[in-house]
């Protein structure tokens, strides 16, 4: 049970109790000794219970309202199912340094362990308030490391090293409008769905400053936001998640934070039943990497959400940097769902401000979906939008500073520009197609624009003209062909010309 483990990172306070961190803790712990508990999922068909179904059991209890109580330079463990180590309540104060936790056994409601942080080696309950610096916490089995619950809870954790193993052991978590704060925080999580920080229903606020994450289980995200999230100089490796889950109305924030995702996206922002408006994402002096071949930076689904991008790097393996759908996560958080999943899901409205950044990629719609590209302050974008399947509604505004050079073949709904001879449009011999019924388009009166570089703005009503035309000289050739008369030199005419004009529109 990893026992190695702790005894190691026990000797990071336990020598003179000086404190060193290497990177993360999966730099210097045995990984295979847990690869068996980090095989294990959780049960997510519990019934969704959002009250306490019994009391909380803890090895050490703090309940009473008095003056603050203080740990200092111990170790303490649990080993029961459903436990806690640390159990502070009723608002109650508790501080602990320089202390070792170690948390053994499973939780046996998934929704308990979620909503109330039952079997989390720290929970913090109920208006109480704790500080804790230079603390070690290993969990196994599935065991949050610290969680904080309740309207006035608040938590700071601050150089300490957080460590899991199982599934569903997030190290801070949040739920019932509770507050976790982390500062030089180390994270290692190893299960499935076991977030480095993490906020549950109802909705509540995790920050952290100057931390360290690395999580390589399914569906373990650097952050999960149902609530609100603030980080800065954050840096996180999902080897298998995308950096960010965000369900229904969340707010997320990062600044000076790099974030690098290895499964599904960059950052996957959705609403898990019905489709809910009021989503945020910010990206400020950040960076943000996808590895996959198929990974947008950006995903969205069944949501109504806001982006905004500034003096921010974005990298993909894919080329994509937006996608757009009809379409949620599902329980294992390994896959997206579509329409034979849920039926009853709606397309993704998406509005994307870019300040000041060069970005690279493509805006992917799919479904009816709809993505709003706006470029300001002296951006720069490299890259092309389509439809990924049926219909698209995705509209590019650019300011009088920022420029668009095309990778690709673009259909737009709506167009607009502050440089209204498009000058700022470097084409590269690709055309753009816009809506000419949109009245967002009036100010192009239906017109046909010429584009550095070759290409053109062209109105799809024109392109619909031209594949109608198409269509009907195609037909004609064909029933021409399919006569089986003996060409004259009339009829040889006739058909010369009729395949002469048939290539000129094509």
């Amino acid at each position: 049970m990893l026992l190695y483990a702790f005894s190691f990172l026990c000797t990071l306070i336990h020598v003179g109790f000086t404190w060193t961190t290497i990177g993360d803790p999966s730099d210097y712990v045995n990984l295979a000794n847990d690869a068996e508990d980090n095989a294990i999922k959780a049960d997510y068909n519990v019934p969704l219970t959002m009250y306490l179904k019994s009391p909380l059991k803890a090895t050490h209890s703090f309940t009473t309202n008095e003056s603050a109580l203080s740990i200092s330079y111990e170790t303490i463990s649990a080993t029961d199912n459903d436990t806690n180590v640390i159990l502070v309540g009723n608002g109650a104060q508790l501080n602990m340094s320089f202390v070792n936790i170690y948390k053994q056994g499973y939780f046996s409601d998934l929704a308990q362990a979620s909503f109330f942080g039952v079997n989390a080696a720290i929970n913090v309950q109920n208006g109480s308030r704790s500080y804790f610096d230079h603390l070690n916490v290993i969990t196994h089995n599935g065991a949050s490391n610290v969680y904080s619950y309740g309207n006035g809870s608040y938590v700071y954790v601050e150089n300490s090293v957080l460590y899991s193993s199982g599934p569903a052991a997030h190290g801070l978590y949040a739920g019932g409008y509770g507050t976790i704060v982390g500062n030089y925080i180390n994270h290692y999580s190893g299960g499935n769905r076991c977030s480095s920080f993490s906020g549950d229903l109802p909705a509540s606020y995790v920050a952290v400053f100057n931390s360290i994450a690395h999580t390589s289980g399914i569906g373990s995200a650097i952050f999960y936001a149902l609530g609100t999230i603030t980080a800065a100089n954050v840096t996180g490796h999902a080897k298998r998640s995308p950096t960010l889950f965000s369900d229904g109305p969340s707010i997320s924030t990062f600044i000076n934070c790099h974030l690098t995702a290895g499964l599904l996206g960059g950052t996957v922002i959705h609403s898990i039943k019905i489709r809910q408006k009021g989503a945020m994402v910010s990206f400020i002096n950040s960076k943000l990497t996808t590895l996959g071949n198929t990974m947008p930076a950006l995903w969205f689904g069944n949501i109504i959400a806001i982006a905004y991008l500034y003096k921010t790097v974005i990298n993909t393996t894919s080329g994509i940097l937006v996608t757009a759908n009809y379409s949620q996560i599902t329980q294992e958080f390994n896959y997206y769902a579509g329409y034979a999943d849920n039926s009853n899901l709606l397309p993704a409205i998406v509005t994307v401000t870019v300040v000041q950044c060069n970005l690279n990629g493509s805006l992917i719609a799919y479904n009816g979906s709809s993505i709003s590209w706006i470029l300001t302050q002296y951006s720069n974008w490299s890259g092309d939008a389509y439809s990924g399947y049926e219909q698209l509604f995705i509209s590019v505004s650019l300011d009088l500073t920022s420029t668009w050079t095309l990778t690709g073949n673009t259909a737009l709904q709506n167009i607009s520009s502050a440089v209204v001879n498009l000058t700022n449009i470097i084409s590269n011999g690709y055309n753009i197609t816009y809506d000419s019924s949109s009245t967002a388009n009036d100010w192009l009166n239906e017109s046909i624009m010429s584009l550095i570089g070759g290409g053109q703005l062209v109105p799809d009503s024109l392109l619909q003209q031209k594949q109608e035309q198409q269509q009907s000289l195609v037909a004609a050739s064909s029933a021409f062909l399919s006569q089986k008369h003996i060409f004259t030199d009339k009829k040889k005419r006739l058909y010369c010309n009729i395949y002469r004009t048939f290539h000129e529109i094509l």
